[in-house]
């Protein structure tokens, strides 16, 4: 491939990933605030359906953990057409995603404000079928990324570029228009100057047909490779489709170290509020969670296929989990200086996408390496058990931080006068000490088992072209050595 068909697959594949994380905070973050504040406002049952809507999500996410490899096995199992086998999945999914967000911010629901069971049902029903077309979405579109290539540096950069555009056009920046154009659309609308449901549906139909927009550009500019290493998977029964994660050892461990380090992240990340409100007591100052968060990540990602390149992303896993680990400390021993506690919040965001990069990377690697030792190849069941486990830390996370904020006692204070130096202490040994220790637990076994490097990855390539195309059959069962 051309360094001009490399870069457009790249640009291309980033501006999809724009428009897919748009999408995803449509759904899970930006929904919950719309049915908030206008869908359910002046519903006689109001706090019942609120209620019912935020266990739904809990449940529905809970139990997508383990319907995502069935999903993913599904998309695997799909024949190859002529516009590759992942692309016409991820197109289309967005489009119905994209129908079903506008029906949803259309406010069609008050509809049925005098019948409560009805409105409820209709509510979880159209919330959960959203959720299943986003899966089927987003596990097609980032399990594309091993049929772009088999090179697992070209993997590295896709991904590298798949995360700027999440930055730079994904979810993150709706909060910074999204009241200004509520209230405007509902002033064209009505005439008054309110968050009214007319604006949130002037709101979700732009963003939902630009959802559309940057996924076609991205699909007419990404090409899926049709090599030998493709080419010989066979078709999967579910129980093949189970048992290739976890006869997989390398995605297990991968998955393991990610994991235990994920649910120390959701810990501390969203404690880093309370720093600001309680410990410091200036919440004005929480803008710089949202900045670092931000433009941290637009910052280091792109230097990510470049320290690859340097010191190997091992080494870069290290360097990248040791600077959370100086962030941790410096939270813990900062007191109420300003000055450090910024630091801290920027040393935290900074290296973050790192570690999300290196773990994707050697999950996506693992593929290769599961087809040379068993002879199985499921490129959307690897990719999904990464986003599986983000799913199972985000479930977790609600439950953690509430039992933080009670035990250290800023549940029930009023403001941070009301806080004992006890009550502090609390809070930064189980907001952050704690997860400085699961990130430390997260490093050993990363450095303990997880042998999949660049330069192995490579290697299995070669060994499985030479085997396959040797094979008169297309089908290897040689061990990975």
């Amino acid at each position: 491939m051309s360094t001009y068909a490399k870069n457009k697959q790249r640009i291309s594949y980033a501006i999809g990933e724009a428009g897919h994380d748009m999408a995803y905070n449509l759904m899970a973050n930006t929904f919950i605030i719309y049915a908030t504040t206008s869908l359910f406002a002046g519903l006689k049952n109001a706090n019942q359906l609120i209620a019912l809507l935020t266990s739904s999500i809990v449940i529905i996410r809970l139990f997508e953990i383990f319907f995502d490899p069935i999903i993913a096995g599904f998309i695997d199992n799909t024949k190859t057409t002529r516009f590759g086998k992942f692309r016409p999945w991820a197109w289309g999914a967005t489009l119905v995603h994209a129908i079903l967000l506008i029906i949803l911010y259309s406010g069609f629901l008050r509809l049925m404000e005098g019948n409560y069971l009805a409105l409820a049902i209709t509510v979880v029903a159209f919330y959960a079928l959203m959720d299943f077309v986003y899966t089927l979405k987003d596990t097609s579109f980032h399990g594309m990324v091993p049929a772009l290539t088999v090179d697992s540096k070209e993997r590295g950069i896709l991904n590298s570029f798949d995360r700027i555009g999440a930055a730079l056009g994904g979810g993150d920046i709706i909060p910074l228009f999204m009241v200004p154009a509520v209230v405007f659309f509902t002033y064209l609308s009505t005439g008054q100057r309110t968050q009214g449901i007319q604006g949130w549906f002037w709101l979700g139909l732009i963003l939902a047909i630009y959802c559309i927009v940057t996924m076609s550009i991205s699909m007419a500019g990404v090409h899926e490779t049709n090599s030998v290493i493709r080419s010989s998977r066979k078709r999967a029964s579910l129980k093949d489709v189970f048992s290739s994660i976890f006869r997989n050892d390398q995605l297990m461990w991968i998955s393991l170290a990610y994991l235990v380090f994920a649910i120390g992240n959701v810990t501390s990340k969203p404690s880093i509020f309370y720093v600001y409100n309680y410990v410091l007591a200036k919440p004005a100052w929480y803008w710089v969670v949202g900045a670092a968060s931000t433009f941290c990540g637009i910052f280091s990602v792109p230097f990510y296929p470049v320290l690859c390149k340097w010191i190997r992303r091992r080494n870069v896993f290290i360097v990248a989990i040791s600077g959370m680990l100086l962030a941790e400390v410096l939270f813990v021993f900062s007191g109420k200086n300003l000055v450090l506690i910024v630091a801290a919040t920027v040393l935290y965001f900074l290296p973050q996408q790192l570690i999300t990069l290196v773990t994707m990377m050697v999950a996506i690697d693992s593929i290769e390496y599961e087809q040379l030792k068993h002879g199985i190849r499921n490129e959307a069941v690897t990719i999904s058990v990464h986003g599986s486990l983000d799913k199972i830390a985000g479930a977790l996370s609600s439950g953690i931080v509430g039992v933080i904020v009670i035990i250290s006692g800023m549940g029930s204070a009023t403001d941070a006068s009301k806080l004992t130096a006890a009550n502090i202490a609390t809070f930064h040994v189980s907001a952050f000490v704690i997860p400085a220790i699961l990130m430390v637990v997260s490093l050993i076994v990363f450095l303990w088992k997880v042998k999949l490097t660049e330069e192995k990855h490579a290697k299995i390539v070669d060994t499985l072209n030479d085997k396959l195309k040797h094979a008169p059959d297309g089908v290897q069962h040689a061990n990975a050595q």
